[in-house]
């Protein structure tokens, strides 16, 4: 099979996005089949749910490092997840303390286990206020203290995407222990 060509279930994902993004109306590449005065308020929509969309994405990762160091420092490094699912101690663990636990108590916890860099950390507090405002208000550029901004840039411009991109790629580096994403960022 041509390098080029798609599998029968590629083909079939293609056609699901597409049906996802006209469902949610993302399908922004088909603007002009919208009324002319309906295309901007509509763009401003679709922008705002992806990086609403890939803001949540980002922010769930990181929860999951701070998860993944906390529970190794309770349960060593012997066994992988998959194997420790088997296990009542880790399943009542994480049912009634990791899924209690925030994000910011997460990293306080982590921080009492490991030396965690005052920039790595202040960069989770900030997505941390980032996602909040994103989460809880249909409109977070009127939001005091969460605003839609990452180091100054404005979150829904491509500047501020990729400045929150890169500082995003560096929490992750720190807690993968390598310079996986920096070398491709």
């Amino acid at each position: 099979m041509p390098a080029d060509r798609l599998t029968k279930k590629q083909k079939d994902l293609i056609e699901e996005l597409e049906g996802i993004y006209a469902h949610f109306n993302l399908d922004y590449y088909n603007i002009q089949s919208y009324e002319r005065d309906e295309r901007t308020p509509y763009l401003e929509a679709a922008r705002d749910k992806m990086v609403r969309g890939q803001v949540v994405i980002w922010y769930t990762l990181i929860d999951e490092m701070l998860t993944d160091v906390i529970c190794r420092y309770y349960f060593g490094k012997t066994r992988s997840f998959p194997q420790l699912w088997h296990t009542r101690k880790f399943q009542t663990f994480n049912y009634y303390v990791i899924e209690e636990l925030h994000l910011m108590q997460k990293l306080r916890h982590v921080k009492a286990i490991k030396k965690v860099p005052k920039s790595v950390a202040a960069d989770i507090e900030r997505l941390n206020s980032l996602r909040n405002g994103l989460a809880h208000a249909f409109f977070p550029e009127n939001l005091r203290k969460s605003t839609p901004k990452w180091k100054g840039k404005s979150i829904f411009s491509l500047e501020g995407l990729v400045l929150l991109q890169q500082d995003f790629y560096k929490i992750v580096d720190f807690f993968l222990g390598s310079n996986v994403f920096l070398r491709h960022g």
